[in-house]
Order: structure tokens, then C-alpha cells, then sequence
């Protein structure tokens, strides 16, 4: 099972190479397939795509030198339901996960109860973009979880 993606930086105490510094150096996301996307911190920055977050490392841990420190806790596993959805027919992509891509909004509803209290929140996506199926189980799974 996949997990929703991380977002690190990169925390270099010595600069073997004179290029980048030290401190933080680079912000990254370890992504739901393990893949990871390091931007660089830097008068000239660059973006850098990885299979497996063990490469960036050997390639800019320098020896130990630079650790990566977690912004986001431990990534907690997508639903299955989510996973294996057939997706959207409208989307190129399938769908675009509900983690990403327009921010979510939410709004009380104009229906009230004997005592004039709402009794409806509305959940959209913002900017009028379309929701599917797997998008309604993704927030009834977080609005559930014990």
C-alpha cells in the first residue's frame, strides 16, 4: 500500500564542495511510489527527480554531512479504496488525488433545523474543478478514522 506523500529538507553541517552551503540546502517530497523531487536552495536553483530516496543520498549525503529531516510525519497509507479506484473519464490522468492539485473547501449550508441551526456542511474543490467518487471516500475515510 502506497503512503500520501513527505516533505523534508536537506540539512548540510559541512560543505565538501564550496557549492551550496550550510544549513538547509534543499526542500524535497518523497512521493506515494518512493520517488523523490529535491529542489536546491541556492542563487541559481534546479530541481532534481530521484527513483529512491537512498540515491539523492548517495549522490548528496556527502559522507554524512547532509541528513534529511522530516517536515511531515510518517505519511499515513492511502485507502485501498483510493488506490484501486477506475478513476475520473474526464481526467487525463485518471483523476487528480484529492491531496493534491485545487485546495478543498467547506462551507455550512443553507438548510436549518426546527431550531434555525445548520445541518449541512458542503465539501468542494475550489475553483469549481469536479470532484469523483474516490474524492467522497478520501474525506469520509478522514472524516472517520478513530
Amino acid at each position: 500500500m502506497s503512503h500520501l506523500p513527505r516533505r523534508f529538507h536537506l540539512q548540510r553541517t559541512v560543505d565538501i564542495t564550496g557549492a551550496s552551503g550550510v544549513g538547509t540546502v534543499a526542500d524535497g517530497v518523497q512521493w506515494a511510489d518512493g520517488r523523490v523531487t529535491i529542489r536546491w536552495r541556492s542563487a541559481h536553483p534546479s530541481t532534481v527527480q530521484w527513483d529512491r530516496l537512498e540515491d539523492a543520498l548517495a549522490v548528496h549525503g556527502h559522507g554524512g554531512h547532509t541528513t534529511i529531516v522530516w517536515d511531515d510525519p510518517e505519511g499515513e497509507p492511502l485507502p485501498d479504496l483510493y488506490l484501486g479506484s477506475p478513476g475520473c473519464p474526464h481526467c487525463p490522468d485518471g483523476h487528480t488525488p484529492p491531496e493534491h492539485g485545487q485546495p478543498w473547501g467547506a462551507y455550512l449550508g443553507s438548510e436549518r433545523d426546527g431550531d434555525g441551526q445548520p445541518i449541512r456542511i458542503y465539501v468542494e474543490r475550489s475553483a469549481g474543478a469536479h470532484v469523483a467518487e474516490s474524492d467522497a471516500e478520501w474525506v469520509r475515510h478522514r472524516l472517520n478514522q478513530p
